[in-house]
């Protein structure tokens, strides 16, 4: 491949290009916790490089192509694509976060908090420049800010428990969940408003039941040190996260009756596209957070849907993954 050619694909590089490292990530966590060690090895090593190739194409594009991202960031459909990155970034620093990989945990950090702060700049500036036509265009790829915040939460969860850190943890974590409840709002008042065409209703919609479950799985991870945080948290933490975890449940159903009402009912083409990955992250993601909560919780009912909860998202890995191989060689 010629350098001129390497430059027009990073030009054309997909804001919500992370995905895949997102959904691969939380699976690899869900398949380890279920002691599937080989498994979520390798899939944990193809987000690795995903991440690392994905991250200096968007750097070459950052360089060569800046007029393209700086026009990505203006655009309320596009903009949200980039918290993948962050999230992306969250996942793998939780996989980590312990024994040699704590240097490059850390790392990753950074770099989800400077994306953070840019991309947040980028979506302040979109709500002071235009508030009402901004709330017309709301959908599931704005629940990715939400993705990303969490994700700082349980990193910063995962390097360290001391109470400091963990009350900040607990900051960010709450502030998402507000976050979460303002997105929510603002997308059900727009499919109200403006219900979506069958070609319309993408997967990103998942991202709905993912930032519910990225937050339960953040909650759930702080309760398990709540002795180290202010007493006055404790009692809302636990019942939130609860809360949390059932609406992330009561999601599903309509969810998946939006698919078949999408493809089977209305003939919409099963074509590989990249928001598939944004279906994969949220099962895994939910498999993931449901285990903590039994394991934080003790709420030994939930166990015995771990197994049964990995091996959906292993499928709806695999699923995607195929599509991807198909269309790539077709």
């Amino acid at each position: 491949m010629t350098w001129p050619t390497l430059l027009d694909r990073c030009r054309r590089l997909p804001p919500a290009c992370f995905a895949p490292v997102m959904a691969t990530g939380i699976v690899s966590r869900a398949l380890a916790q279920t002691g599937a060690r080989a498994a979520s090895a390798l899939l944990f090593g193809i987000a690795v490089a995903a991440y690392l190739t994905l991250l200096t194409a968007t750097v070459l594009k950052a360089v060569h192509h800046p007029g393209v991202l700086r026009a990505e960031l203006r655009d309320p459909a596009r903009l949200f694509g980039h918290f993948t990155l962050f999230a992306a970034s969250g996942v793998l620093a939780t996989r980590l976060a312990h024994g040699l990989g704590r240097v490059a945990a850390y790392a990753l950090l950074v770099v989800a908090a400077a994306v953070w702060a840019v991309l947040a700049v980028a979506a302040v500036g979109l709500g002071r420049s235009g508030g009402r036509t901004l709330l017309r265009q709301a959908d599931g790829t704005w629940f990715l800010a939400t993705v990303g915040l969490q994700a700082l939460a349980l990193t910063l969860t995962s390097l360290h428990s001391g109470r400091t850190v963990l009350t900040v943890a607990l900051l960010l974590w709450a502030t998402g969940v507000l976050m979460y409840t303002a997105t929510l709002t603002s997308v059900v008042l727009r499919l109200l408003r403006d219900p979506p065409r069958a070609a319309q209703l993408a997967p990103t919609y998942w991202v709905t039941m993912g930032a519910a479950a990225i937050s339960t799985l953040a909650g759930a991870q702080l309760v398990t040190h709540e002795r180290s945080l202010p007493r006055p948290s404790q009692g809302p933490l636990d019942g939130t996260v609860l809360v949390l975890w059932a609406w992330a449940t009561v999601l599903i159903p309509p969810l998946l009756a939006a698919g078949v009402w999408r493809h089977l009912h209305h003939r919409v083409p099963f074509t590989y596209e990249l928001a598939l990955w944004c279906i994969v992250f949220p099962v895994g993601m939910y498999a993931t957070a449901t285990a903590q909560l039994a394991t934080a919780g003790d709420i030994s009912a939930l166990t015995v849907t771990e197994r049964p909860l990995v091996g959906a998202a292993a499928v709806a890995w695999l699923a995607v993954g195929a599509r991807y191989a198909a269309a790539r060689l077709g």
